[in-house]
């Protein structure tokens, strides 16, 4: 009977060590899991990814390609004026306690909520375009589309400009009946901006939701643009 105690020992640390390696192993495998949902992701492979859910509706990277390049564009001049040579300092840089390309992602993403709203809520309406207004989107959007395929925007993306014309014409929509909407509450159409007070107010009675698991892996400043 003296001999067994060892080897009843031997078995408890045994197990005792495979629970502990397998608990190591877990572990680095989770490590290495939230790593990757941390990487960036590549734009042109995810534009089916669900990015927000605004009022039951989701909007996927597709939807969402023209804020990113539009945003992309408005800061970059100031990238090159930072440093000409190597604008990605700028959008790596930390200004005022936000990273440039994290600012710029959330305004991308705010904008998107707001212009999303005002879209379904023109919908609602019953809010048509005038053929004017029909001019002025086309012209709008054959700007932009030029802007962005000259540089090879599009291919980085992935996009095509039907994607572009499609957010554009919500846009134009949103746009319309925000001022509507101020007018109808005596409130300039400036306060109904995706920064303004009283469109603040307006947010919080929405139910919506940003998909951080895919927003927060797009990495501005390197989408559309191209810094090699």
């Amino acid at each position: 009977m003296t001999g067994i105690k060892p080897i009843r020992g031997g078995i408890h640390k045994f197990f005792i060590t495979i629970v502990l390696l397998m608990i190591i192993v877990f572990f680095v495998a989770g490590t290495r899991w939230k790593n990757r949902q941390r990487d960036p992701l590549v734009f042109r492979d995810s534009l089916e990814q669900e990015a927000v859910t605004v009022n039951g509706q989701p909007l996927t990277l597709r939807d969402l390609a023209f804020y990113v390049a539009y945003e992309e564009a408005l800061v970059e001049p100031r990238a090159l004026v930072y440093d000409s040579e190597h604008p990605t300092r700028y959008w790596n840089a930390n200004m005022g306690g936000t990273y440039v390309r994290v600012a710029a992602r959330d305004a991308a993403m705010q904008m998107a909520i707001h212009d999303e709203i005002f879209y379904e809520m023109a919908v609602g309406e019953g809010i048509r375009l005038r053929s004017e207004e029909e001019k002025y989107l086309a012209q709008a959007e054959e700007d932009f589309w030029s802007d962005l395929s000259e540089h090879g925007g599009d291919k980085r993306m992935g996009i095509s400009e039907k994607d572009i014309l499609s957010t554009m014409r919500k846009i134009t929509y949103a746009q319309k009946y925000q001022q509507i909407y101020a007018e109808l509450h005596n409130d300039s159409y400036e306060e109904y901006d995706f920064t303004g007070e009283a469109y603040q107010k307006l947010l919080k009675k929405q139910d919506y939701k940003i998909h951080d698991e895919v927003w927060k892996r797009v990495s501005f400043g390197s989408v559309s643009l191209n810094h090699d």
